[in-house]
């Protein structure tokens, strides 16, 4: 292992599929036992000197803010850090392979909650649980309780299929964490005389109505947003399903084609013919960079995404707002970005000691600086660092934090075979989209595949 990074372009695409052979290969070969490998004492951060520990990370605002501040834990803790860090195509390709191979040649790594589901299951993530209760182990100031309420609860998981989050055991701790949040262009709008939507249906209207209009000489779309059909498409369209009161699993039976679920699909696709033919294939990176050109009004997507709105030609143009209100409400799905440990690492106390530090109140508030949006700390999200940062960003800071404290939860039923479930659903949704099914043909013919999915 190298301690020289491995780097790429940030073109953060998810590997959906691999992450599904994870199911299968569940059980080929599980983690080592539980818990620290050697007796100490008390708490110092001195206890593990002359260790050393290999790191994967995916190649994001926070690894890169980590990586810079790698010497000062090297000091620190005198334990040695070997630092990867790859596109998140590859380091989810990497990460799978050597997890499955039971070597123990990373010690620790990002992750996330549909990743925990199918690592726990198949014995390849330790639960962290014991660790942070052993007084010996964990510093007294790194205080638990500070992580936002909703942010471990998503990362428990009792590993029952189809069910248990926010119970059993804790599969790794926030580093990161989006909520969904409609964009706009404040000065498109303006131009319009539209005001902000507050509700899906206005968000529909007022799209259709600049959709093809010009601007600045640009002609620009009405919408913009993923369409690929992979699951984190369900992450924008989560404001849509939670609004109108859908759900993917009930009773242990797809409710993809229920009639909230459908609604939901209905409105989803409808503002989807605003968007440019080519978003049916769009990832986040896409459809990011689409709107930061200026060819979109409104955007739905991940609200920690304001730094490259803000650094880029649109900055101070964009307007940032609760996902759109439905008949249920508002609501928005989270993706928590977060650290784990190698269930068979050979150096798991080392590895504790950098997922402490690098969750620490002082490690995630040196990170905001270099892009770290949104901090899973209350104290950090509620800092004066995280106010100064977002000063010039309008509401920002405001929005984040309501939709994180009102409105967001992982919105889809925790099993270790969810991201297939999301690629099914995803898929059809994308047929939908593009006119190849009428939504509740698209929803019925998900709705099967995800029964027959349960069923084997």
């Amino acid at each position: 292992m190298t301690s020289a990074t491995s780097r790429r372009a940030r073109r953060t695409i998810p590997a959906i599929g691999i992450l599904a052979a994870a199911t299968l290969a569940a059980g080929c070969s599980g983690g080592t036992a539980q818990g620290p490998q050697s007796e100490v004492d008390s708490f110092d951060w001195k206890n593990f000197e002359g260790s050393e520990i290999n790191l994967l990370m995916n190649e994001h605002p926070f690894a890169n803010a980590i990586e810079e501040r790698i010497p000062e834990f090297e000091e620190l803790t005198g334990i040695n850090v070997n630092f990867e860090s790859l596109s998140e195509t590859d380091y989810m390709v990497k990460l799978l392979t050597e997890l499955q191979s039971g070597s123990g040649s990373y010690d620790a790594f990002m992750t996330s909650q549909p990743m925990n589901y199918q690592y726990a299951s198949a014995g390849w993530i330790e639960d962290l649980q014991p660790w942070v209760e052993d007084e010996t182990r964990t510093s007294p100031d790194w205080d638990f309780d500070d992580f936002y309420p909703a942010l471990i609860d998503s990362l428990r998981w009792d590993k029952t299929e189809f069910g248990g989050a926010g119970e059993g055991g804790l599969w790794a701790i926030p580093v990161n964490e989006e909520g969904y949040s409609l964009f706009y262009r404040k000065d498109i709008l303006e131009a319009a005389g539209i005001p902000v939507p507050q509700t899906i249906d206005e968000l529909i209207d007022a799209a259709a109505q600049l959709d093809g209009t010009e601007f600045e000489g640009k002609e620009i779309s009405g919408f913009v947003s993923r369409g690929d059909k992979t699951y984190p498409t369900l992450n924008p369209f989560s404001t849509f399903l939670l609004a109108h009161g859908g759900k993917d699993i009930v009773d242990g039976k797809a409710a993809v084609n229920s009639p909230e679920a459908v609604a939901a699909a209905e409105d989803w696709v409808e503002l989807m013919q605003y968007a440019p033919e080519s978003a049916s294939t769009y990832t986040w990176y896409e459809a990011q960079q689409d709107f930061i050109a200026g060819n979109a009004a409104f955007y739905i997507d991940a609200d920690h995404m304001a730094p490259d709105f803000e650094k880029s030609a649109i900055g101070g143009k964009v307007g940032y707002a609760l996902p759109p209100e439905g008949p249920e409400g508002r609501g928005s799905s989270m993706w928590v970005w977060s650290l784990g440990m190698n269930a068979s690492s050979p150096n798991k106390d080392a590895a504790w000691q950098f997922i402490q530090w690098a969750s620490s109140k002082e490690s995630l508030t040196a990170a905001i600086e270099l892009g770290n949006m949104n901090p899973t700390r209350v104290s950090v999200g509620e800092g004066p660092e995280m106010a100064e940062a977002t000063a010039e960003w309008g509401d920002y800071n405001a929005v984040w934090q309501e939709i994180l404290s009102e409105y967001a939860q992982w919105a889809y039923t925790p099993s270790a075979v969810w991201p297939e479930v999301g690629d099914i659903w995803t898929t059809e949704l994308q047929a939908a989209s593009i006119g190849q099914k009428s939504v509740q043909e698209a929803m019925d013919d998900a709705a099967a595949q995800i029964d027959q999915l349960i069923e084997e």
